[in-house]
């Protein structure tokens, strides 16, 4: 068995729990590689590095260590390999990693099978021009943002589901959302939390100029056009915060559910409420 380890040597215990992995793994005799991105931070020999190009036939697993936006990146790499990933947490919440940093004696379950994978819903997203050209497609494993810039201003957003004019938004932004991601932006924004067994997408407003806009939780079937008619403001979108490019008047995003599903592995049979709650009180 081969396994590719992607840390995030910027937080406190990364280093620390990235020894304390390739020792439970050599204890396993269990081979591991890392990325070259990992290999220009620490000192590492030629055969224990292996290009993100070669992982899909070449590892079985990624192992993400850090929190929730190490997973996520971990997540943007492994989807399209169609690679399970396994969470170790060197952060602070990290609702989605999968193990502690003092769990490494879980990692025997990796050989014996003694483990699940849950596949989690992503979103693609197309975005076009005044002009209609394609001038984006990205996929999304939290949420999509639409935000207004640097300017103080509000921004006005026409939402369309399944091709029917839902409402315009009148706010700072707008986020849509999985049930992965509602515990992200979504949840600071006031969003809720959903069970990521349900498939969903949530559309949460930011800070919206009226009495009655409220989150609403579409079917994951639905398909959304995000239309700028004409704001004022400077506004921007990003996916899963890599960034942001200019939404600009007359500016259309499509998004709808990927074909492509994220695959998180799990070592443990806790239940998302149970982690939730556990997450929560710390």
């Amino acid at each position: 068995m081969k396994v590719a380890i992607m840390p995030n040597l910027t937080r406190d215990h990364a280093y620390e729990t990235m020894v304390n992995l390739c020792k439970a793994l050599d204890n396993l005799d269990i081979t591991y590689l890392f990325l070259p991105e990992t290999a220009s931070e620490i000192s590492l020999s030629e055969e224990k590095i292996i290009s993100q190009s070669e992982l899909k036939d070449n590892v079985d697993f990624l192992i993400a260590i850090g929190g929730d936006g190490t997973m996520i990146r971990a997540a943007q790499i492994a989807l399209p390999l169609n690679l399970p990933i396994l969470g170790i947490n060197a952060g602070r919440l990290a609702y989605l990693m999968g193990l502690e940093s003092d769990e490494m004696e879980l990692l025997d379950k990796l050989l014996t099978g003694d483990y699940y994978i849950e596949d989690r819903l992503v979103l693609q997203i197309d975005v076009y021009d005044n002009s209609k050209n394609h001038i984006l497609s990205d996929y999304c494993i939290n949420e999509v943002v639409f935000a207004r810039g640097a300017e103080i201003k509000l921004t006005s957003l026409d939402l369309y589901c399944d091709n029917r004019f839902i409402n315009r938004y009148n706010s700072d932004g707008l986020i849509i959302s999985t049930p992965t991601g509602s515990t992200a932006y979504n949840l600071s924004a006031g969003g809720p939390i959903v069970d990521p067994r349900i498939e969903s997408v949530i559309l949460s407003p930011i800070c919206p100029h009226s009495l009655v806009e409220r989150t609403i939780i579409f079917s994951s079937d639905s398909e959304f056009e995000i239309v700028n008619p004409g704001s004022t403001s400077h506004t921007l979108l990003s996916c899963d915060g890599r960034g942001s490019v200019y939404f600009g008047e007359k500016y259309s995003a499509h998004i709808k559910k990927s074909e492509m599903k994220v695959k998180f592995l799990h070592l443990k049979d806790d239940t998302f409420m149970e982690i939730l709650h556990k997450k929560m009180k710390t």
